[in-house]
Parts: structure tokens; C-alpha cells; sequence
């Protein structure tokens, strides 16, 4: 077996290793959440969980636009040497299922602004796409918006190839204990790669990943909308909420590792 001789944590790989596209793990992340939590139409979930993972029985989806800051374990120096590199927006659609009776999430579709954090993600089987993600952003200081607060009406946008695909807003009423952040528990995730050939096959599995040092504040709650809108390159208009529960605001920060599992590898 031939040794490689190029470095890198991936692909474009070279002779230092600079120019691979993804800073190698951990990736320790913080930002703030705009998260609308709801039910969906149950058998319509399950068409769109991997198998054999199970909806949660009352339809529980979830979806967030967020903004983000993430830097490597072994350089967080880079938010301030190249902060272009570590600074994104996100968008994403989420379904409570359960693996074996192991409560999680299933990402169904995802949307960044960055192409690092979009090849990463495929890395984790996370179906990333590139989009153009905004959120409210409110200053500490401003002439005319008052700060973050009961009563501060927020919203978050995703669009992509022409279409908004989402359109997501949460009006605070409730400033809330830290503790009532939303949680995901196991993340479950498909890593597909197509074949390229007879014999370079085609990977499919199964995995699941748990993120650490997960902590949230500033959470506040209070009435949520999210609508999916038309797209000819995505499939959202079926999961679109029967019910919403609440919405929610809030600054959470975790870390992501190798830590993924193997449960199933696919015909």
C-alpha cells in the first residue's frame, strides 16, 4: 500500500496541508438560535426518515435559522487571525425520531453559507446545502431598536436558486431558564456517497453523534410561525406544521467530535 504523501484534514490536500478546505476536528461552536418548534404531519415524517429510525409519534419537527462562529481545537485563534473563516449562517429542518427505542433528530435539510462548513457536514452525512441565510440581528446599542427582549420580534429567511425556502419569525414573550434551551439529543445522520464505479462502491450508513459542552442563555420564548415555500430542487412543502408549539431565541454554544457511531450500513 502506497503511503500518501500529501496532507491535509481534506480535500484540496497539499504538501502542508494549508489548503484543505476543513480545519480539522473538534470544531467548538457558539452563536444564536432562532428555533420554532412544531408538529408535522406524522406519516409524512416517516417518509422521510432513513430506516429503520421511527417518527415521534405526535410528528415533533423542528426548524432554525441561526448564525455561528466555529474555530478548530487546535487553532481558535483563527476567529481572530481570519475571522471570514469562522463566522456563518444556517438554516434547518429537523425530525424527532428514535432509533430502537433511543430518542434523537434527524436532519432533513440543511442550508449554509459557507462551503466549509457544507463540505463538513457532508462529512457527518448532514445534507448541507450553499444558501443565502438571514437573520435579525439586533445590537446592544442602537438609536432606534430597542435591545433583545420581551416584546422583540425576530426572523429568519433562507433562500436559494431563486426561491425562498423558508421564512421562519418568533415574537419573545418569555424570558425563560437557561435550562428550557431546546435539546437534540442523538443525532442521527446518513454519510451517502454514490459509487463511482464497480469498484469504488457506493458508501451508505447509518450513524449517530452526540455533541458536548452543550450550553445555552439568553433564552426566551414566545409565539413562532414557519412556512416552507416552493422550490424545484427541494422537498419541504409536505412537512410543513399542523400545529406550533412554541418559538424560541436563544445564544447556545457546543462542541462536535469524532465521536460518530456506526448503527447501520445499507444495501
Amino acid at each position: 500500500m502506497t503511503k500518501l504523501n500529501l496532507e491535509g484534514y481534506s480535500n484540496p490536500l497539499s504538501p502542508e496541508g494549508k489548503a484543505a478546505l476543513v480545519t480539522p476536528t473538534p470544531h467548538h461552536y457558539g452563536g444564536h438560535f432562532l428555533f420554532v418548534d412544531y408538529r408535522a404531519d406524522v406519516e409524512q415524517v416517516a417518509r422521510y426518515l432513513p430506516a429503520p429510525l421511527k417518527p415521534d409519534p405526535t410528528g415533533r419537527a423542528f426548524a432554525i435559522v441561526d448564525e455561528l462562529v466555529c474555530v478548530p481545537g487546535d487553532n481558535p485563534e483563527l476567529v481572530y487571525d481570519n475571522p471570514e473563516r469562522t463566522r456563518y449562517t444556517e438554516g434547518v429542518v429537523g425530525l424527532r425520531c428514535s432509533y430502537k427505542g433511543e430518542p434523537g433528530t434527524f436532519m432533513n435539510a440543511m442550508w449554509v453559507s459557507k462551503d466549509w462548513s457544507m463540505t463538513f457536514g457532508n462529512f457527518m452525512g448532514w445534507p448541507k446545502k450553499i444558501a443565502r441565510i438571514h437573520l435579525t440581528h439586533v445590537p446592544p446599542n442602537h438609536p432606534v431598536i430597542r435591545p433583545l427582549g420581551v416584546g422583540s420580534n425576530l426572523r429568519g429567511v433562507v433562500d436559494r436558486e431563486g426561491y425562498r425556502i423558508v421564512d421562519l419569525s418568533v415574537r419573545l414573550e418569555k424570558r425563560e431558564d437557561d435550562s428550557a434551551a431546546p435539546k437534540f439529543g442523538w443525532l442521527y445522520s446518513v454519510r451517502y456517497y454514490p459509487a463511482m464505479s464497480p469498484s469504488v462502491p457506493a458508501t451508505k450508513q447509518l450513524i449517530r453523534n452526540r455533541i458536548s459542552n452543550t450550553r445555552a442563555i439568553n433564552v426566551f420564548s414566545g409565539e413562532g410561525s414557519v412556512e416552507y415555500g416552493y422550490s424545484d430542487n427541494e422537498e419541504l412543502l409536505p412537512l410543513k406544521p399542523v400545529e406550533v408549539i412554541r418559538g424560541y431565541s436563544y445564544n447556545p454554544c457546543w462542541t462536535t467530535a469524532h465521536t460518530a457511531e456506526l448503527l447501520e450500513t445499507y444495501e
